[in-house]
């Protein structure tokens, strides 16, 4: 018999910057990744939403997503995109290293980025130093 396959457990994030038609973007959002993740096979284990601006990452959502990562409650964090999580990439990558620490993974439904800007960044410098 075979081992049942673990289902990986998600986070559902959603935010928009301004209260205007905030519940219907934010609907959207979350339409979208549900139907992703049921896609992919994931079981969705909470679905956060806020409105809130993405300057920085003191937010109750994100706040409650460490929480999450904190008590392995989750594998993975979806967003629709990578900017969802905040404006600012040193930011985002902060946190990403952050939920990293509890082997948890930020993704989207295109993939997520930061691996790729981490590696061009890491590819500048080398060219700029020497």
């Amino acid at each position: 018999m075979e081992a049942e396959k673990k289902k990986i457990r998600v986070a559902i994030y959603c935010r928009m910057a301004t209260d205007n038609d905030s519940r219907q973007g934010l609907e959207m959002q979350k339409e979208r990744l549900r139907q992703y993740a049921q896609q992919q096979g994931y079981d969705i284990v909470k679905e956060i939403s806020e409105v809130a601006k993405g300057t920085t990452l003191c937010r109750p959502g994100i706040r409650e997503l460490y929480g999450l990562a904190h008590r392995h409650a989750i594998d993975k964090v979806l967003a629709v995109n990578i900017d969802r999580f905040g404006r600012n990439i040193e930011d985002v990558l902060r946190m990403e290293g952050k939920l990293k620490k509890q082997h948890v993974r930020l993704d989207t439904p295109q993939g997520n980025p930061l691996p790729d800007y981490r590696k061009m960044v890491r590819a500048f410098g080398r060219r700029h130093i020497m």
